[in-house]
């Protein structure tokens, strides 16, 4: 299938997604976010690919939303319909059943840095920069940067960034916990594969129970969370890949997984 503003490569495990419109710092207008829909719903249910990672062409990761677009939005209604396409396009990224990571190689701003938050992992170059830049323009963040972000920055951080709009570079980003690693520009698709790789070698329904169960624990008490861990490691642990991995450890081999 051929995308008008995205590349898709398959390499080894993993499905990488490249937003190709850099003329415009790879804006999520309405049009890129349905070609990213139709490409992780091709994937959904392929036993093959592990991970997916997204990026993006040029100077940066994604600079947001579409202004042009924006500014065009001109009744509550209308504004309302933007505002849930956005939403359930978001929600679909994070609850998506493959492990998800950013390479983030540019600029990573409003709606760009939303995006990136509901990924499960983050790499960045030495060069990135992130925004929760909504403020500039006179907006608030619409994709989840009030709530999404300072459960991972802590409360203080999301709020001088989501209040002032102004940029943090890769290595506060690194401290702050909004990025797992930092890695020279020239090696940041290589390194992020590498990641991933890791990532594929792993039992792929227990990193599907993991993720929702990390997920999750944003949004249920302590006592419900803890319910739903144990439930799930007791399916688990009769499974066909704890078996085969606590055989392996014994056996001191690498797991095959069934799946």
């Amino acid at each position: 299938m051929g995308y008008t503003d995205l590349m898709v490569e398959v390499r080894g495990r993993t499905l990488v997604v490249i937003i190709n419109k850099p003329n415009v710092l790879n804006v999520l207008d309405p049009h890129i976010r349905k070609e990213v829909l139709e490409v992780l719903k091709t994937y959904e249910l392929s036993n093959e690919i592990r991970c997916v990672v997204f990026t993006g062409v040029g100077k940066a990761f994604s600079a947001g939303a579409d202004i042009k677009y924006l500014i065009g939005v001109n009744t509550l209604e209308e504004a309302r319909a933007y505002a849930d396409t956005v939403w359930e396009f978001l929600a679909y990224v994070e609850n998506y059943p493959k492990i998800t990571v950013g390479a983030v190689n540019g600029l990573a701003f409003g709606g760009g840095l939303e995006l990136l938050l509901t990924m499960d992992l983050a790499v960045a170059s030495e060069d990135a920069r992130f925004a929760q830049s909504e403020i500039n323009v006179g907006l608030i963040p619409g994709g989840g940067g009030t709530q999404r972000l300072p459960r991972i920055v802590g409360l203080r951080r999301a709020k001088l960034m989501v209040l002032t709009g102004e940029p943090i570079d890769a290595n506060t980003a690194l401290n702050w916990g909004l990025v797992n690693f930092v890695v020279p520009k020239d090696q940041l698709l290589e390194r992020t594969l590498e990641l991933c790789e890791k990532l594929a070698a792993k039992s792929r329904s227990s990193l599907a129970q993991i993720k929702e169960l990390l997920n999750g624990s944003l949004r249920w008490s302590l006592s419900e969370g803890l319910s739903r861990e144990s439930e799930a490691y007791s399916k688990t642990l009769i499974s066909g890949d704890a078996k085969e991995g606590l055989n392996a450890f014994l056996e001191k081999r690498k797991p095959k997984y069934l799946d």
